[in-house]
């Protein structure tokens, strides 16, 4: 059994559409069974491996997965692309889980430019959502153009961030055809990709000097990445990113406004795809988002109806300081949603390592919410529909 669903992970979309068929026979026939314990939510923002999923699950392994936990539905949302669509349609259908497919990307707000969005560290840049397509932009039309140049701004962007690092990290050196586009199905690598790149390129010439490498590079002890690289090889790879790409790193590439769509051109493609664009909020901590009221306000103003969280990101902090101030931005902007009559939508990305198949809805800062995330979640659905 465990043999037929790994290969809902394989990059080869025949073969995931074969095990497809047999895990469906297997549900059938009570081959696969539901886990014990059942949480009866909702997960509307996942990732899946078109562009980075830690466990490199592909849609179809998404949809599954969402049965098994008894999920009511669920969304699966990648970076500039909606390779997920067509088979999370399929696997929607044949194993009975509500799900609803888009992209994410990041675009340019003129309106706020020179303040920190929900990008932290770039003025004017903005996360966005785009969910509900019914299909692909029609060829030759101006949405099938931004969306072309979604794919065409990040693959730019690798490439520098891969020059940069290449300089950086001599003699480990990657080959951004050869090692990185390979690690994405549909070939929409993210930063992960590129750090995962990295440190197989390191392991395979470096060998027992590899660890020595990357303690120089992370500035820790030898025995500290030794440690982490096999108890949380997860951390390892996060640290590395944080250090390298991020905002400070040496792969670090500035955004430049010109080099995102503007939102209103972003807003009018995914309309004219049949979908739905849904606003994206961080923590609450940006220059923008301390306002409530003034992000809600622009959204509406430019037609987008429903917001999305990443909820761990505001009461699943160790710091008792951090978590109090981030909850509490949480609870005011539910709040200010919930009097304009907003729909929220969550999930958990599951593009970072570690990040759970579920929110934990028990935990008080969710709970008082819950009916107001499923309630949205069947608004999100009656849109799409």
């Amino acid at each position: 059994m465990e043999k037929v669903i790994n290969k809902l992970s394989s990059f080869n979309f025949e073969e995931r559409m074969e095990a497809l068929e047999s895990i469906v026979y297997l549900i059938k026939n009570q081959g696969i069974v539901k886990y014990e314990k059942q949480f009866p939510y909702d997960n509307m923002h996942i990732h899946s491996f078109h562009s980075f999923n830690y466990k490199n699950w592909s849609p179809s392994r998404i949809v599954l997965e969402a049965y098994r936990y008894g999920l009511k539905h669920i969304g699966i949302v990648d970076f500039d692309t909606i390779a997920a669509t067509e088979e999370a349609h399929i696997a929607s259908k044949k194993i009975g889980v509500p799900t609803i497919t888009g992209l994410e990307t990041r675009v340019y707000v003129s309106f706020f430019a020179g303040r920190v969005i929900n990008s932290p560290g770039e003025p004017g840049i903005c996360y966005i959502n785009g969910l509900g397509f019914t299909k692909f932009p029609p060829p030759g039309t101006q949405a099938e153009k931004i969306y072309k140049n979604l794919h065409f701004i990040a693959s730019r962007r690798n490439k520098i961030v891969v020059d940069k690092l290449n300089q950086f990290l001599s003699p480990v050196k990657i080959d951004y055809e050869k090692d990185v586009l390979p690690l994405s199905p549909s070939h929409n690598p993210t930063e992960r990709h590129i750090i995962k790149a990295y440190v197989e390129k390191a392991e395979s010439i470096l060998e027992k000097g590899e660890s020595k490498f990357w303690a120089d590079i992370l500035k820790i002890p030898v025995v500290d990445v030794e440690k982490m690289k096999e108890q949380k090889p997860g951390d390892f790879m996060e640290k590395l990113r944080s250090v390298l790409v991020k905002n400070g790193g040496p792969g670090y590439v500035q955004p430049e406004p010109e080099t995102f769509p503007a939102i209103t051109d972003f807003i009018r493609m995914i309309e004219d795809c049949g979908g739905i664009i849904v606003g994206n909020w961080l923590d609450g901590t940006t220059d923008v988002e301390k306002n409530s009221e003034e992000l809600l306000d622009f959204m509406l103003s430019l037609g987008i109806k429903i917001m999305n969280i990443i909820p761990e990101r505001n009461w699943n902090i160790s710091d008792p300081e951090e978590k109090a101030k981030k909850a509490k931005n949480l609870e005011e902007f539910l709040t200010t949603c919930k009097k304009k009559n907003i729909p929220v939508i969550c999930g958990t990305e599951m593009n970072k390592y570690g990040q759970p198949f579920v929110d934990n809805y028990e935990t008080p800062e969710l709970k008082k919410h819950l009916e107001w995330f499923q309630k949205s979640v069947i608004q999100l659905f009656e849109m799409a529909n």
